[in-house]
């Protein structure tokens, strides 16, 4: 199987008199959906479709409360997510305060695994 793009036309928004360029972007035939990676599993593992919803269900729940604790989720061959901050800087540790965080986003950090199977992947234009 192989992960099919096409091209798209961009300018250089830094330079919009430098000539345009093609760049690819994948094609993505569908998302999957919670319901999806149910039925899936159910089919590869003792566990029912229900049953299955249901645990990845909590486990949309859950993880967010250990990420709003500044925690990693270790989420074994998966990989992990992780918490990370921006901030404005400070001249001085006393200069700087909370207010001065910016925001936080969600990281994901592939296992090893996803690494080598992403490494292997074809790509194929539509």
């Amino acid at each position: 199987m192989a992960i099919k793009f096409k091209l798209i036309t961009r300018g250089n928004p830094g330079n919009p008199e430098a000539p345009k360029k093609h760049y690819a972007t994948i094609v993505r035939p569908k998302n999957v959906t919670l319901e999806t990676l149910s039925k899936r599993i159910s089919e590869i593992s003792p566990v029912n479709e229900l049953d299955t919803q249901t645990a990845l269900l909590t486990f949309a729940k859950i993880i967010p409360e250990f990420l709003i604790e500044g925690a990693t989720v270790e989420l074994g061959d998966l990989g992990r997510l992780q918490v990370s901050i921006s901030s404005e800087g400070a001249d001085t540790e006393e200069d700087f305060n909370k207010e001065m965080v910016k925001s936080c986003k969600v990281s994901y950090r592939p296992s090893v695994q996803v690494k080598e199977t992403l490494a292997a992947v074809k790509f194929e234009k539509e």
